[in-house]
């Protein structure tokens, strides 16, 4: 698989949004209570993209754009866990919305489709429970306040 190029900066994080399709079906019963359940695995997740590139990284990005079209490539998204890959490709292309900003620099908005957004699993939403901690700190300092109480 194409991977988005390294010396490339990832999309501006102030123009960078989320929208997942819907997942659940619900269906009204006749005694008023509704009946819900998940459809599928995973669904689309739409991401609305902006790039700021110097003349040079816009060459390169024009270029991978070209290459691309409408493929799948990897490229790294922000999550909360951090940059994580994912499948994505252009819904638009990037050409279709692009604008100089002045002093050799290129602006680029476009829609990016995500294969499946990769959510934490439960043992990485445990971890994040317990943060700051680690699980030896959150022993360690049930331990020592146990010890305080005790004297």
């Amino acid at each position: 698989m194409i991977e988005y190029p390294k010396i490339l900066k990832y999309p501006i994080l102030s123009s960078t949004s989320f929208k997942q399709q819907s997942n659940t079906l619900r269906t009204e019963m006749g005694s008023g209570r509704a009946r819900q359940r998940q459809l599928y695995d995973s669904v689309p997740t739409m991401m609305a993209a902006t790039w700021r590139l110097s003349r040079n990284q816009a060459n390169v990005f024009e270029g991978f754009v070209e290459i691309v079209g409408a493929t799948w490539f990897l490229m790294k998204v922000l999550t909360p866990r951090g940059l994580v890959d994912h499948q994505v490709r252009f819904i638009k292309s990037p050409f279709e919305n692009f604008k100089p900003l002045g002093s050799g620099r290129w602006e680029y908005q476009t829609s990016i489709e995500i294969r499946k957004y990769t959510v934490a699993t439960e043992e990485q939403a445990a971890i994040s429970a317990l943060r700051p901690n680690t699980l030896s700190d959150f022993v360690g300092s049930i331990s020592n306040s146990v010890n305080n109480y005790l004297e």
